[in-house]
C-alpha cells in the first residue's frame, strides 16, 4: 500500500505539471448541464459500463473505469495544488489514492457504485447551492440610469444620472433623494440626513448650504450646482472603501471542510498502517471511512439548507459564514436611528397657547398636511386618525420656503413648519412655548408649530418612535447572555434616552462613520466577537468591520448590500430568530459529524479486529453518506 500511496503522489506531480499546459485550452465551450449534472451523468455510465460488461462485452468495464478515472483528474489536479503550494497532506491528496488503489485490486464494481453515489450527494449539493443563489438575488440595486433634470438657459432638460458634470445646475424636487452632492443656488429645502449622519432631526438647508448626495428631500424645491457627481459623491466613495477593504471572513473555510482536511493525515498513517499489518485491501477499506467524504459533501448541504429555511422565514442570509459565525457573537452592536427606531415619528405631546384647545391645533395641521406622504405628516395624520378628529377642507395650500406650508382653512390662515419657517413669517415664539423649544432641542427632538391669522397658537412634539416588539428584542438578548450597545451619530441626550427606555447601559453618542468602525474593532481587541446592525449610508464601514453584519429591508441600499443579513420583515424579532437558526445549524453539523463518526468508528474496528472486506466498507461508506444526507435536508423537508 505504501508503494502504491508513492506511485500516486508522483502521478500527482506529474498531472499537475501536464495540467499547467493545457489548463487554457477548453474554457470556451457553453454545456447545457451544470458541472455536477455532467459529473452525475458520468459517474451513472461509468456504473452502468462496469455492471454491464462481465455480462454483455468486457471492454464496457474498461470503458467504465475510464469515467472514474476521468472523473478524478480534477482531484489529482487540485491535491498536486495542495501538496505544491498549500504544502499540505489534505483530503484532496487522499481521495487521489482512493479509485486507484481500489481498480488496482479489483473492486470495479464497489468503486463505480460509491462513487455514483458521492457524485449524486455532490449533485444535491449543487442544486441546493443553485437553488440559494437563485433565492439570494440582490434586489437592492438602485437603477444605474435614473432620470435626472438639469437647468440650462432656464430650462429644464432631462439627462441620466451617468451623464452629470461637475458644474451642472440641477433641479431636485420634494420626495426626491438627492443624487449628487453641491451646494443650494436657489430655493429651500427639508432634508433627511440620518442614512448619512445618523441626525434623528430634519436638516433645513437655503441657499448657500452643502446637500449631500443619497439624502432624502422631504419638502421644498432646489437647484443645486454639482461638485461631485456620480463615483465621486461621498456615499460612492464609502462603497469604494468597502470595496477595497479585505473581509477578514474571506480567509474562513466551513469547519466541514478543515476538519475533513485535518484528517486526512491521520488516514493514511492509520490506512497505511493497515495495510502493513492487514494487507493492502485493508488499507484501502480505511481509506473508504466516510468522515471525510460526508463531512465535505454534506456539511455545505447543511449550510445550504439552512439558508433556504432562513429566506422561508423572510431573512435574506446572503453569505452563508454568517451562519458559522454567529454562534460564535457575544456582543450585538445596534445603531439607533432607523434601528431601534422606525422612520415616522409618533406625536408625543400637544403644546397649546391661548384659547386653541389641542384637538383644534391637531385639527389645523391635519388639514395642512393631509395630502403629503413625508414621516413628519404621516405622523400626524395618525395621531388625527388615533384621536378620530374629522379634518376641514383647504382652500389653498403653497410652499412658502421649503420648511412649512401656508393653507386658508376658512376665513383663517394656517401655517405648519418649523421654528425657522415662522421666523420668516415674520412671527415671534409665545412665551410659553420658549422653554418647550429650548428642551426639544437638548433632547433632540423635534416641534412642528402652527400658527393662525399671524399668531403661533401651538406646538406638535414628536418623538422617535420605538420598533415594535424591541424592549422585548432586546430583553430577551440580555437573557441570552449577549453584550448590548447602541452606537449612534444622533446626539447625547436623545440616544441616552433611548438606552434607558432599552434598559441598555452601554452606549456612544454622535459618532462619525469611521469612529462606528472604530470602536468595533477596539471591542474586537477585547476579545469580544461582534454582530453589528445598522441601516444607513453611515453604517457601511461598521457592518464591513463587524464579524456578522445585520439590515434591515427598506435599509439604504448600500446597507443592504453591505450586511451579510438582511431581516426582510424589517422587524427586529426576526434577529433572535436569525440566532436560533445559527444554533441549529450548529446542532446540525454536529450531528453530521456523529453519524459520520460513528460508521468510521465501525469500519476502522471492523477492519483491525474482523478484517472487514473492501466491499463491506464501501457498504458501510455508503449507508453513512445516505444517513448524513438525510440529516442534512431532514430540517428543509420538516420547514416546508
Amino acid at each position: 500500500m505504501l508503494v502504491i500511496g508513492g506511485l500516486i503522489i508522483g502521478g500527482l506531480l506529474y498531472t499537475g505539471i501536464r495540467s499547467r499546459k493545457v489548463s487554457n485550452e477548453k474554457k470556451i465551450n457553453s454545456r447545457k448541464k451544470t458541472p455536477s449534472e455532467k459529473n452525475l451523468s458520468i459517474a451513472t455510465t461509468s456504473l452502468g459500463c462496469i455492471v454491464s460488461g462481465p455480462i454483455f462485452f468486457a471492454p464496457l468495464t474498461l470503458l467504465g473505469v475510464g469515467g472514474l478515472v476521468y472523473l478524478v483528474l480534477p482531484t489529482w489536479k487540485q491535491g498536486y495544488n495542495d501538496l505544491t503550494q498549500k504544502r499540505r497532506f489534505t483530503r484532496m491528496v487522499l481521495e487521489s489514492m482512493v479509485l486507484p488503489g481500489t481498480i488496482l485490486t479489483g473492486h470495479f464494481f464497489a468503486a463505480a457504485i460509491a462513487y455514483w453515489f458521492l457524485y449524486f450527494a455532490l449533485n444535491i449539493v449543487s442544486k441546493a447551492k443553485g437553488l440559494t443563489t437563485k433565492n439570494l438575488a440582490d434586489v437592492f440595486i438602485t437603477p444605474s440610469n435614473r432620470v435626472v433634470y438639469i437647468m440650462r438657459e432656464g430650462v429644464e432638460l432631462e439627462f441620466t444620472l451617468k451623464d452629470v458634470q461637475a458644474g451642472d445646475v440641477l433641479v431636485v424636487e420634494a420626495g426626491e433623494i438627492i443624487p449628487v452632492d453641491g451646494t443650494i443656488v436657489k430655493g429651500n429645502a427639508a432634508i433627511d440626513q440620518r442614512m448619512l449622519t445618523g441626525e434623528s432631526q430634519l436638516v433645513e438647508k437655503q441657499v448657500g448650504d452643502f446637500v449631500f448626495a443619497s439624502t432624502m428631500m422631504l419638502t421644498g424645491r432646489i437647484l443645486i450646482e454639482v461638485e461631485k457627481a456620480g463615483e465621486e459623491t461621498i456615499s460612492n466613495q464609502t462603497q469604494q472603501i468597502l470595496n477595497e477593504m479585505t473581509s477578514f471572513t474571506a480567509t474562513l473555510e466551513l469547519r466541514s471542510i478543515d476538519m475533513a482536511d485535518r484528517l486526512a493525515l491521520p488516514y493514511l498513517m492509520l490506512g497505511s498502517a493497515a495495510s502493513v499489518l492487514k494487507g493492502t485491501s485493508s488499507g484501502l477499506a480505511i481509506f473508504w471511512s466516510p468522515l471525510d467524504d460526508a463531512l465535505y459533501a454534506v456539511g455545505p448541504l447543511s449550510v445550504l439548507n439552512y439558508l433556504n429555511i432562513a429566506l422561508r422565514r423572510g431573512i435574506l442570509v446572503k453569505d452563508g459564514r454568517a451562519l458559522e459565525i454567529l454562534r460564535k457573537v457575544d456582543t450585538i452592536v445596534f445603531d439607533k436611528t432607523g434601528t431601534l427606531t422606525e422612520e415616522i415619528p409618533k406625536v408625543a405631546k400637544i403644546h397649546a397657547c391661548g384659547e386653541v384647545s389641542q384637538s383644534q391645533i391637531l385639527r389645523y395641521a391635519g388639514a395642512a398636511e393631509r395630502k403629503h406622504t413625508h414621516p413628519v405628516a404621516q405622523a400626524i395624520l395618525e395621531e388625527v386618525l388615533m384621536q378620530d378628529i374629522k379634518l376641514p377642507s383647504i382652500q389653498e395650500s403653497a410652499y412658502e420656503t421649503g420648511y412649512g406650508i401656508k393653507v386658508m382653512i376658512g376665513e383663517q390662515t394656517v401655517l405648519v413648519g418649523s421654528l425657522r419657517f415662522m421666523e420668516q413669517q415674520s412671527l415671534s415664539l409665545p412665551e410659553q412655548l420658549e422653554a418647550v423649544q429650548i428642551e426639544s432641542q437638548e433632547l433632540g427632538e423635534s416641534l412642528v408649530y402652527v400658527a393662525i391669522d399671524e399668531a403661533i397658537v401651538g406646538a406638535i412634539e414628536l418623538h422617535a418612535r420605538i420598533r415594535p416588539n424591541t424592549v422585548e428584542v432586546i430583553s430577551k438578548l440580555k437573557a441570552l447572555g449577549y453584550n448590548i450597545c447602541i452606537i449612534s451619530g444622533d446626539h447625547e441626550k436623545p440616544t441616552q434616552h433611548l438606552a434607558k427606555q432599552l434598559g441598555i447601559e452601554h452606549y456612544f453618542a454622535e459618532t462619525l462613520p469611521e469612529e462606528k468602525a472604530n470602536l468595533i474593532k477596539n471591542m474586537q481587541q477585547e476579545g469580544r466577537v461582534v454582530c453589528y446592525m445598522g441601516d444607513g449610508i453611515n453604517d457601511t464601514i461598521a457592518l464591513k468591520q463587524a464579524e456578522v453584519s445585520v439590515s434591515l429591508r427598506g435599509a439604504s441600499s448600500i446597507a443592504t448590500d453591505t450586511a451579510q443579513v438582511v431581516l426582510m420583515n424589517g422587524q427586529l424579532d426576526q434577529l433572535i430568530e436569525l440566532i436560533e437558526l445559527a444554533k441549529q445549524l450548529d446542532v446540525n453539523l454536529k450531528n453530521t459529524f456523529l453519524v459520520s463518526v460513528i460508521p468510521t468508528a465501525a469500519i476502522v474496528g471492523g477492519v483491525l479486529i474482523f478484517n472487514l472486506s473492501l466491499t463491506a466498507a464501501i457498504i458501510v461508506y455508503m449507508v453513512s453518506m445516505g444517513l448524513s444526507v438525510t440529516n442534512a435536508v431532514f430540517p428543509l423537508l420538516k420547514e416546508k
